[in-house]
């Protein structure tokens, strides 16, 4: 966590503000409350692991063997026009070098807190 930049703040606050607004237009009861708030943060928790998974590159390795294999059941004379192209005739399954952006880390953390705030909320003042 290098810095805290708008997108870890707004994906902090993004959670409690949407769940807030929905209680405000909904049943103003406790349980309501407790019920979006841990419906929220579990959708948020999922996306934010979904991207996290796809931005460090876990799925590279799948799709180098998806795209290996379609290059092997390529005619010949289709195979040596993509010979050197690294997309359809990959070298290595991974790449060197990942970027991850600097706020998914934070957000998923805090998001993961919300949830286990959720849990705890649900289960002392429900």
């Amino acid at each position: 966590m290098k810095r805290f930049n708008i997108n870890t703040l707004i994906y902090i606050l993004m959670t409690p503000a949407i769940t807030f607004l929905i209680w405000l237009t909904g049943t103003h009861t406790w349980v309501h409350f407790i019920n979006t708030f841990f419906t929220l943060s579990i959708i948020t928790l999922i996306l934010l692991f979904m991207l996290l998974l796809v931005q460090e590159g876990i799925f590279d390795v799948t799709s180098y063997g998806f795209r290996k294999f379609r290059y092997q059941l390529m005619r010949k004379k289709h195979r040596e026009m993509y010979e050197e192209d690294e997309f359809y005739n990959p070298k290595s399954p991974k790449r060197e070098y990942y970027v991850v952006q600097p706020w998914i880390k934070p957000a998923l953390l805090v998001n993961t807190v919300y949830l286990i705030l959720s849990f705890i909320l649900a289960f002392t003042l429900g």
